[in-house]
């Protein structure tokens, strides 16, 4: 702006910017900020992946033993002992698996616990492996379920290892009809404590 006649005119030059004691950052430093962002990306990335692995964890207890020895009624009283520690059923969630077997899921006590009697099969639909699967998709942190031994049963038992952590809980059968209630409704108890 030239003001030498009284008036402003316009010059066409801009004033130079005073920059009198800021620096311009060094490429060196812009290269870091870049590697620090990358590096801030990684974290959480890394992160998000420590959590939904932790997040997809769920415990299995198996309820194992030979055909008719008890699991399926052993596995409805651990349902029943569920109901009444104070679990509340998922809606929506229960299917009848026929024969008396069923598949749910409860809540409660911050804990996610999914339950199926049905463990005979070890291919197809009505697998274990199936089951585990979608009880895992539900978000439950523990899985009870039973898996039945035998010839041509092995891949039912290396479904559920395949979770960590498993474990196994024998299921014999009882020793006399009189004796059958009160075998079932212990080893009940006992899974019971491991939830």
């Amino acid at each position: 702006v030239d003001r030498g006649h009284g008036h402003a005119q316009v010059t066409g030059q801009l004033p130079a910017l005073h920059t009198a004691g800021r620096q311009q950052p060094s490429q060196t430093a812009v290269k870091n900020v870049v590697v620090l962002i990358h590096i801030l990306v990684d974290l959480v990335v890394f992160v998000n992946f420590v959590t939904k692995l932790i997040c997809t964890i769920m415990k299995v207890i198996a309820l194992e033993g030979d055909p008719n020895s008890g699991k399926t009624k052993t596995l409805n009283l651990v349902y029943a002992l569920l109901v009444q520690a104070g679990y509340t059923q998922v809606s929506g969630v229960f299917q009848d698996l026929c024969n008396d077997d069923c598949l749910d899921v409860f809540q409660g006590f911050g804990k996610t616990i999914g339950i199926v009697t049905q463990g005979d099969y070890a291919i197809g639909n009505c697998s274990v492996k199936n089951h585990l699967a979608h009880l895992q998709s539900l978000g439950c942190d523990v899985a009870v379920c039973a898996c039945t031994v035998g010839t041509s049963k092995q891949k039912i038992k290396d479904a559920i290892m395949a979770y960590t952590p498993h474990h196994f809980e024998p299921k014999y059968k009882s020793s006399s009809a009189a004796l059958e209630r009160i075998d079932n409704f212990n080893c009940a108890v006992k899974i019971m404590g491991m939830i």
